[in-house]
């Protein structure tokens, strides 16, 4: 009872040579990415017989290239195109379509087993990693009385990951995860924070200065500058630096384990912010000047001064001759 064709493909419109003899056909065949057969084209060729060179050695040198012979070869030519139809055996449209549908649901089963794994090792990855920082580098910024309670949460997870938590869902990874992160992602903001803090106010004062000695400077680079551009900088500046001492001293009093006042990434735009305000002014280029008139030449014909009567208080110089 089963169908003993796979698949069947016609060349139509194939018919003899003039002189009554079989047809010569080209096919083109090729693999799909299943490893299905299909032919893409199908065309008559004949045999012709053409005129061509024969060929002739290199002439040498200083001597005239020999006049080209020619030969008559035989040669397959494309004569026509021809039309191919092709049927194959498979399934009809209804199960072709539940069997789509049922590997598409597979396909997302398979999804949510790689991304139920991916958020387990996430979340025991977190739980090892933040137990080492509050109990090492970060442990000055810790709230002390949240160490203890946050630590045993994180012990508890532990053995909730290895017990029931050994197979769930992703969802309550994600959710013990986040819950986790609530606490353990804030202490280490602080300690990064108070690495990085101090670099970008030092920063910003480079900065201040830098802009400043350029905002009072009477050197001559610096002379078409008016008064009033080189106050706007100076307000401005005295604005960041006010800014910057009232954040780093509120900053001051503060313990490590409460939220910081104010961030690195704040004082960094601050500094950006003065680079691009203060910039345009201060290193605008000096105009150019304009070439001073050429004096106009003495008239023609006239008189050369003596320098004796440009100067005549001046008493001529006399020699004694022996």
């Amino acid at each position: 009872g089963t169908n003993p064709w796979i698949a069947r493909f016609d060349v139509k419109n194939v018919e003899p040579t003039e002189a009554g003899d079989l047809a010569t056909i080209k096919v083109k065949a090729r693999l799909d990415q299943s490893g299905v057969l299909n032919i893409t084209s199908a065309y008559t060729v004949e045999e012709v017989e053409v005129e061509e060179p024969v060929p002739q050695p290199e002439p040498k040198e200083g001597e005239e290239p020999a006049k080209p012979e020619m030969r008559k070869v035989k040669k397959l030519q494309k004569k026509a195109d021809l039309p191919v139809s092709q049927a194959s055996q498979c399934l009809d449209n209804e199960t072709l379509s539940a069997l789509t549908k049922k590997e598409n649901e597979m396909h997302k089963g398979d999804q949510l087993v790689f991304e139920t794994e991916h958020a387990k090792n996430s979340l025991e990855e977190y739980i090892y990693e933040i137990r080492g920082k509050v109990e090492g580098d970060c442990s000055a910024f810790v709230d002390p009385s949240e160490r203890d309670g946050f630590l045993s949460r994180l012990m508890e997870a532990e053995d909730w990951l290895y017990e029931d938590g050994e197979d769930t869902t992703k969802a309550a990874y994600v959710e013990k995860l986040a819950s986790l992160k609530a606490v353990g992602d804030p202490i280490v903001e602080r300690a990064r924070e108070d690495r990085e803090r101090p670099a970008a106010a030092r920063e910003l004062r480079e900065i201040i200065e830098h802009w400043a000695e350029r905002a009072m400077s009477q050197e001559e680079r610096f002379a078409h500058i008016t008064d009033e551009e080189r106050q706007r900088v100076i307000d401005r500046i005295e604005k960041v630096q006010s800014w910057l001492d009232e954040k780093m001293e509120k900053q001051s009093l503060k313990k490590k384990w409460e939220a910081p006042v104010v961030f690195a990434n704040e004082i960094r735009t601050q500094k950006q912010e003065l680079v691009y305000f203060a910039s345009p002014i201060m290193s605008r280029p000096k105009p150019k000047e304009e070439p001073k008139p050429e004096e106009p030449a003495a008239a023609s014909g006239a008189a050369t001064p003596n320098p004796a009567q440009e100067n005549p208080a001046k008493p001529t110089e006399e020699m004694d001759v022996d």
